[in-house]
């Protein structure tokens, strides 16, 4: 299976027209089989240190970060110059672009596709239509505020384990310098997860939480105490919604700015998945099991 080609243009397509069609899912399935994908993450092969022939680029564009600084500044209030320099810690600064981006941009379908997915493209849209975007969207507006704030971090797209399930999920992973780890942020549900004494979890530590029969935390962000996903019912769900999504991830391998849409850096998409899943469905460039490979060499 190592550095096997795929179709990449054949799952960028399935994928972004089953985000753009299924961003609002009901929950009644989702929590009706909570258990059983629970079974399934469990049944998965354990992962391999199979050699790999990806690698990950970090192509930052200097002149696209002050950009978007002077930009938000100007047009947004928000002050990433200021926000870089400022005392906080990763996590907090993290949280507060989650916020920004939250309070802003609600949860919904795109009412228009664009061919320009940057930061301020996003923006610009979220003003003219009010009623805002899917996941994907919220994860590529956030990843750019803080690659411009100087923070590292990429989005994901966790996928269900079910061939016939549309509805995957996309979200930021942070790299938190301090505690020398990476952990999940989520602007669209307003959540992330923690555990028992509250430090952010990566999305392979959730899964590995799930698998292992341990409990994880869902938080919501400072603001949205009153949001659905803060009522136990919420948090019911997004426990289900992620014991369905955690089943195999993709990412593009380049780090920086213009990663979709009108796309000019070079990269790829690779896949993470268990020993023997076929993700043809769906697929990327490339597909390996070497979790090590995917999370770590980052």
């Amino acid at each position: 299976m190592t550095g096997r080609k795929i179709n990449a243009l054949a799952f960028f397509l399935s994928f972004v027209l089953a985000a753009f069609l299924i961003s609002c899912v009901s929950s009644t399935y989702i929590e009706k089989d909570h258990t059983k994908n629970l079974q399934k993450l469990k049944e998965c092969k354990p992962y391999t240190s199979e050699a790999v022939s990806f690698e990950f680029q970090k192509l930052v564009d200097e002149d696209e970060a002050a950009l978007i600084r002077s930009y938000f500044k100007e047009n947004a209030g928000l002050d990433l110059e200021a926000l870089a320099a400022s005392s906080k810690t990763t996590w907090e600064k993290s949280v507060e672009l989650a916020c920004f981006v939250a309070k802003n941009i609600p949860h919904d379908n795109q009412k228009e596709w664009l061919d320009d997915r940057s930061a301020i493209s996003l923006w610009e849209y979220s003003r003219r239509v009010k009623t805002g975007f899917n996941c994907r969207w919220h994860s590529i507006i956030l990843s750019e505020l803080m690659l411009a704030a100087g923070i590292k971090n990429r989005f994901i797209t966790c996928l269900p384990q079910d061939k016939n399930d549309g509805d995957c999920h996309v979200v930021n992973l942070v790299w938190l310098e301090e505690l020398n780890k990476w952990a999940m942020i989520d602007s669209d549900m307003v959540e992330y997860a923690t555990d028992y004494e509250g430090t952010p979890l990566s999305l392979e530590e959730m899964r590995e939480y799930l698998i292992a029969g341990k409990d994880f935390y869902i938080k919501v962000l400072p603001g949205f105490e009153n949001y659905w996903v803060a009522q136990e019912a919420g948090i019911n769900y997004m426990q289900a919604y992620w014991a369905k999504n955690l089943y195999w991830f993709c990412e593009h391998t380049t780090y920086g700015f213009g990663l979709e849409g009108k796309r000019t850096l070079p990269g790829s998409y690779v896949a993470l998945v268990p020993p023997g899943y076929d993700c043809s469905h769906q697929s990327a460039n490339e597909v390996t099991s070497n979790a090590a490979a995917f999370w770590d060499s980052f």
